[in-house]
């Protein structure tokens, strides 16, 4: 599954996501201008037409530079490539949700995903099988119940199985889903980076 497919599952599922737009220059951001943002803006690849993979990523950006940057970027490409562009954020909460046939396992972190992602920082578990908890490890007070039924609606609206989806709560209190992709993906993308 590509970046770009999962971004559609979420869609799709009618999960909460960034404002998101897909374009291949400046000339197609349409929604861009009437979006807020709080603390500026991401544009990253999410599909190749042709050629190797290049993961080109910006966080952060402020918004007038939004479109030389979309510009620019597809320059690198050489044309190929596909971004998406929505708000950055900040986060209260982060994690990830380990989708399998009747397991779930949510995992969370104060702050950034990126701590749990990268890092191995895992402040709760939560384990469930067939929609029962069995097991839980850590702080278990991070998240509260309407979050984590909120987290178990989203698992029921994701069809796919055996996948990780990425999920945070920003610091404005938005609960956002922004990132599926298969546990073998996910696996051989995190052997790459650390191997």
């Amino acid at each position: 599954m590509t970046i770009l497919q999962g971004l559609k599952m979420i869609d799709r599922a009618g999960l909460p996501h960034p404002e998101w737009e897909f374009v291949r220059s400046s000339k197609d951001l349409k929604r861009f201008t009437n979006i807020k943002d709080y603390v500026g803006w991401t544009i990253r690849t999410v599909e190749m037409k042709n050629g190797a993979w290049k993961n080109l990523y910006v966080n952060w950006l402020p918004k007038k530079q939004v479109p030389a940057t979309v510009d620019k970027l597809q320059n690198k490409q050489k044309g190929d490539a596909l971004f998406v562009t929505y708000p950055s954020w900040n986060w209260k909460k982060g994690g990830t949700i380990l989708i399998e046939k009747d397991r779930v396992v949510i995992e969370a972190v104060k702050g950034a995903v990126v701590d749990l992602m990268r890092h191995g920082k895992v402040e709760v578990s939560y384990w469930y099988r067939k929609g029962t908890l069995t097991h839980t490890d850590g702080n278990t007070k991070l998240l509260t119940a309407v979050e984590r039924k909120t987290i178990l609606q989203a698992v029921k609206k994701i069809k796919k199985k055996d996948v990780i989806l990425e999920w945070g709560i920003t610091t404005q209190g938005k609960f956002i889903f922004y990132r599926i992709e298969d546990i073998r993906e996910a696996g051989k993308l995190l052997l790459e980076k650390y191997l």
